[in-house]
């Protein structure tokens, strides 16, 4: 059978608005926010698309801006957009779905502070300072995510502590999968003290010498995200994993890629892993069912 194009004009179809352009961009094949909002609970799945779509459009600011300069007065933007509800689609998805509502302007400055912190790639000595790197980044989103489905309940800051320290270690196995791209890119995160245990630096692993070296650091620095994320026990009380899933199969999705990581350390060398396909789509859907299973349990 052959799909015409559609004849109907261009003027009578309706404007595309907020919520379709974060569908069209973010719910694709291979995205993580493709496999894991159709567990989310229905009435909030477009409030968290919104609000996802406006953590990755600041989020991604440091890497795709390499003038600091031009990267702290993007940043800026965003910051009196969200205040002024400029038409970005993001925003307006934000506002359309209601996690307006929810999730105010106010809410959104650690995550803006934490992005900040990234635009000169900072450098630590301690792995403490890395760890203290990871959750200020990383941290402020997944406690945005906890208010928009709590709200100001009483379980909401026992809940968003717990997942802002998920996502810290979520943050550092992405932050490994991409260490050597990273320092081909003059971007390098990992610790003095381990570079001197290692006897590996950035140079090195940007031209492609690390070896074992590299494979040994790689697994060191992603034991403990792995660890956390793969652990039976998620910190969260009861029913909070159910209310929480979407948040928990997003965390899944990176220690199920940290896990991978770890048995493949020569592919950061060749390329970009990614974490998706049937394997990991099949794998959201067990990893649901056992969220479930808690939610009922406690």
């Amino acid at each position: 059978m052959v799909v015409r194009p559609s004849t109907e004009p261009a003027a009578d179809r309706p404007p595309e608005t907020g919520l379709d352009w974060c569908r069209r961009r973010f719910l694709v094949a291979g995205h993580p926010l493709s496999m894991t909002l159709p567990y989310a609970a229905e009435e909030l799945r477009d409030a968290l698309l919104g609000l996802n779509a406006i953590v990755s459009e600041i989020a991604a600011i440091p890497g795709q801006v390499g003038d600091a300069g031009v990267a702290r007065r993007k940043l800026q933007w965003w910051q009196q957009a969200l205040v002024e509800r400029q038409p970005h689609p993001a925003i307006q998805a934000w506002i359309e779905s209601g996690a307006s509502a929810r999730v105010g302007v106010e809410h959104f400055e650690p995550l803006i502070l934490g992005i900040a912190s990234e635009i000169e790639p900072p450098r630590f000595e301690q792995m403490s300072e890395l760890d203290d790197h990871c959750r200020r980044v990383a941290g402020p989103g997944a406690a945005l995510e906890a208010r928009l489905v709590d709200g100001d309940d009483a379980g909401f800051a026992a809940a968003a502590e717990r997942l802002a320290s998920l996502a810290a270690a979520s943050y550092r196995v992405r932050m490994v999968r991409d260490l050597v791209l990273d320092a081909r890119h003059q971007r390098w995160l990992v610790p003095l003290e381990l570079q001197a245990e290692y006897q590996l630096t950035r140079q090195q692993v940007a031209e492609g010498e690390g070896g074992h070296r590299l494979d040994a650091l790689a697994r060191h620095l992603l034991t403990d995200p792995v660890r956390q994320l793969m652990q039976p026990d998620t910190g969260l009380d009861g029913a909070a994993h159910w209310r929480h899933r979407h948040a928990l199969l997003r965390l899944h999705l990176d220690g199920r890629l940290g896990r991978y990581l770890v048995a493949h350390t020569r592919r950061l060398t060749r390329e970009r892993v990614a974490g998706g396909g049937i394997a990991a789509a099949f794998s959201v859907w067990r990893h649901a069912r056992r969220l479930r299973r808690l939610g009922k349990s406690r």
